[in-house]
């Protein structure tokens, strides 16, 4: 059980680099990018480190962590983060606090937790080393205190006190800022430095410059050390350096060192004391003892070269923030008289509610200016909003199943509830607009997700929807009531899942449509319940009614496909010939006969008898006309790809299993009259029921099939085979 020692030491090994401050210019001149970095571009290399997804999101935080969970779908708050961090960058300082700002429990403290925990990460990676110093001061075997300053025979033959042994050292002094090693460097001699290692990239010498590593110095405590010190040593700076021990640190939430959460109750961020009088400093050099030495704390100081996190920022009282003005302004926090200059991202979060109330503050103008409103607004794709409960709905496994269809119901209600109804005043294409209008809560959720337009639209109307998607996404995006901005919180639909869990066994979409219904009589409870309805929006239980009509047709049409009559190679085989005689027909041409090899004519009775199973209600040419498009649309996408007619057009696929209903309606009412008879036989075998054993031998495969190919439990199956029978047979 022991073995962990020896490997964990070697990694430790691999982390704690310790460098004299010699070494350490030697390592930085192997790599000044990574270490002439800020936090802005410590932060932009840590997204990309993490990796970018085919979308332009950044993978990072689709990724679960322990104590940080994944953040799913928030693409634009994403691209308004890194704007920002971009432009800090570009400032060389940050000019602007970032407040995310969304109803509760749309993900702000999230966003930010990843963040932080990407750093965590990156800090314990190569490229993302990170390093500062403390100040050491070696034992004098001769005079208390003197050794180091002193030039006596012990003192003088060490090049550097930074490999001491703690038996060795008197007195150890960290930076509690973080100093970054270079600023050590005397600031004329630093520019040059830094001027001679970019003369041949002046863009990225350009960008240093605005940084405090080429503008800045050490802060207060460092610079009182470094002056006492070389004050004594006759202004010889190599024997002050001996005393730099540099030293690698990791980012930490945990431990505060970089990653710092400002709770909202009440409190001093940053405060000092004086330490000249602690005894326990005592065996510091007599220089450093006159100088009246001070320790900064709090997360201010904690945070430095990292990121510091208000949330719930506008809770707080206005006078405990105001200093944030003058420290985006000026990039330095003022710590009793002390300047003290900052390397910090701030951002904060805030609900609606608060900042509404701080707008109509005397003082808001104030802080407009230096502060940059981030919205976060709740999911409006419900496949992401699903990815928030997976993890939940499999942790509950063994206590609940969720059956198919059963998450997705919830997911589709949680975003029907935030959607507005679209207005014909917000576009100018008449055409879209009429479109736009008419489509229903469910459609217009499943048209955000991505599920195409409506099947009810005709191909042009489609087309038309389908290339302004993002007018359709962004309709409401720059008004007060925006998307999102209302609706059920994540928070109450994973209370939700708990509740349906503590329950039953296996949850079907029935059962979730069950807890809607209760849960949309509780108006004192949720505000997006009290809305005015305008048509179906804002209609909860309409909502209810739609997705369980949605839930109903797939369910419908996998029980028609289980019950084994027509199969996806009969789909395949009737739109094949359907399109070989339209192509034909268009072209003038005759239709090659796959089993004779001869060509025949144009079977005009395959093509009317095929528009009659499809149900048919616009032109035929112009119907065939849009089919032979797309057909020929998706071959130039897909050059060299075999055609599987029910992927190029799954809308025929499925209007043609329609078709079949009267066929198949047979079977299921045979079902019907005897699912009791197996649902009885189910809880109890040893039951006696009048059920065949033809009968029991035809729903035992529907059955199992509907378990192999769809997911269902037998036991959910049969449920929902009951309610589809009484709602629809």
């Amino acid at each position: 059980m022991l073995d962990w020692i020896e490997k964990a030491s070697e990694e430790e090994k691999e982390m704690l680099d310790v460098l004299s401050f010699q070494d350490y210019i030697n390592e930085f001149e192997k790599s000044p990018d990574r270490e002439l970095r800020t936090t802005f571009t410590y932060l932009l290399d840590m997204l990309k480190h993490h990796g970018i997804n085919e979308d332009g999101s950044y993978a990072l935080f689709d990724r679960d962590h322990n104590e940080s969970p994944a953040v799913y779908g928030q693409k634009k708050v994403q691209e308004s983060l890194i704007q920002s961090i971009t432009n800090f960058k570009e400032e060389g300082f940050n000019n602007k606090f970032i407040l995310l700002v969304g109803p509760n429990g749309s993900s702000k403290s999230s966003l930010v937790r990843k963040m932080m925990k990407g750093l965590e990460i990156y800090s314990n990676t190569e490229q993302g080393s990170l390093y500062s110093f403390s100040w050491i001061f070696p034992i004098d075997n001769f005079i208390k205190g003197s050794l180091g300053l002193s030039g006596d025979k012990s003192g003088s033959d060490l090049n550097t006190f930074a490999y001491l042994e703690d038996k060795d050292i008197s007195a150890i002094l960290n930076s509690e800022l973080k100093d970054h090693p270079m600023l050590l460097i005397p600031r004329d001699h630093r520019r040059k430095i830094i001027e001679d290692i970019y003369q041949d990239r002046p863009e990225k010498l350009e960008d240093i410059k605005r940084t405090y590593l080429y503008n800045g110095d050490l802060s207060k405590r460092n610079k009182m050390i470094y002056d006492a010190l070389l004050k004594n040593y006759k202004g010889r700076h190599r024997d002050v350096l001996k005393h730099i021990r540099v030293e690698r640190f990791q980012i930490s939430k945990r431990y505060s060192t970089g990653a710092v959460t400002i709770e909202p109750q009440l409190h001093v961020d940053a405060q000092m004391q004086q330490i000249t009088m602690d005894r326990r400093l005592g065996s510091l050099p007599p220089s450093l003892q006159s100088l009246n030495l001070f320790s900064l704390k709090g997360e201010v100081v904690l945070a430095n070269r990292g990121v510091l996190e208000y949330s719930d920022l506008l809770k707080r009282p206005l006078d405990s923030y105001k200093y944030l003005l003058m420290t985006m302004e000026t990039k330095t926090v003022n710590l009793q008289g002390i300047l003290t200059e900052l390397d910090i991202f701030f951002i904060g979060t805030s609900n609606e509610v608060h900042l509404a109330a701080f707008k109509q503050h005397p003082d808001f103008n104030s802080f407009k200016g230096r502060f940059t409103f981030v919205r976060v607004p709740y999911l409006l794709n419900f496949k992401n909003e699903e990815l928030i409960y997976q993890n939940q709905v499999e942790g509950l496994k063994e206590i609940s199943f969720f059956e198919p269809y059963a998450l997705r119901a919830i997911c589709l209600f949680a975003v029907m509830t935030r959607l507005r109804c679209p207005q014909v005043k917000n576009y100018e294409d008449k055409k879209l607009a009429n479109i736009a209008t008419n489509l229903s809560p469910l459609e217009k959720a499943m048209f955000l997700a991505g599920s195409g337009a409506p099947d009810r639209l005709d191909f042009e109307s489609k087309q038309i929807l389908e290339a302004n998607k993002n007018e359709v996404e962004s309709e409401f995006e720059w008004e007060n009531l925006y998307e999102g901005k209302f609706g059920i919180s994540p928070r109450d639909i994973k209370a939700l899942l708990y509740k349906l869990s503590s329950r039953k066994e296996n949850i079907t979409f029935m059962d979730v449509i069950e807890k809607l219904q209760k849960l949309i009589t509780k108006k004192n409870d949720y505000d997006f319940l009290n809305m005015t309805p305008q048509a179906d929006y804002h209609h909860p239980a309409r909502f209810i009614t739609l997705i369980k009509e949605y839930c109903f047709n797939f369910f419908d049409r996998e029980l028609r496909d289980c019950l084994g009559m027509i199969d996806d190679r009969s789909y395949e085989d009737h739109i094949r010939r359907y399109i070989e005689n339209i192509i034909a027909l268009n072209k003038g041409e005759k239709v090659r006969n796959t089993i004779t090899a001869k060509y025949e004519d144009v079977d005009m009775y395959i093509i009317d008898e095929f528009e009659k199973s499809i149900n048919l209600k616009e032109d035929a040419k112009k119907f065939r006309s849009q089919l032979i498009s797309r057909l020929g649309a998706y071959s130039l996408d897909n050059p060299g790809k075999k055609f599987e007619y029910i992927h190029v057009f799954p809308n025929l696929s499925e209007k043609l299993q329609e078709s079949f209903r009267d066929e198949q309606k047979k079977v299921i009412q045979i079902i019907s009259r005897n699912i009791v008879f197996y649902e009885a036989e189910l809880v109890n075998k040893d039951d006696a029921t009048p059920l065949s054993k033809e009968n029991r031998i035809l729903i035992d495969n529907v059955i199992q099939s509907l378990h192999t190919k769809y997911g269902h439990s037998k036991e959910g199956a049969v449920m929902v085979i009951k309610e589809l029978i009484k709602e629809r047979y």
